[in-house]
């Protein structure tokens, strides 16, 4: 059986339809292997701020 390639939502309440989008965005990001990659590129250069920086060696500085 194939799935259908669109549905007709518009029977239910518009909270439920918000969920079922919801549910789409997850299995779409989670099947979409590039986009995951992209995403962990782009957040590195923003992690690397806090991490590399005096502020966060002074915070651990007791813990090494």
């Amino acid at each position: 059986m194939k799935p259908p390639t669109s549905i007709d939502l518009s029977a239910l309440p518009e909270q439920a339809r918000r969920e079922v989008y919801d549910f789409y965005l997850f299995i779409k990001r989670r099947f979409d292997i590039r986009a995951a990659g992209e995403s962990a590129l782009l957040s590195e250069d923003s992690l690397a701020d806090g991490w590399l920086g005096q502020t966060e060696d002074e915070a651990w500085k007791n813990f090494q």
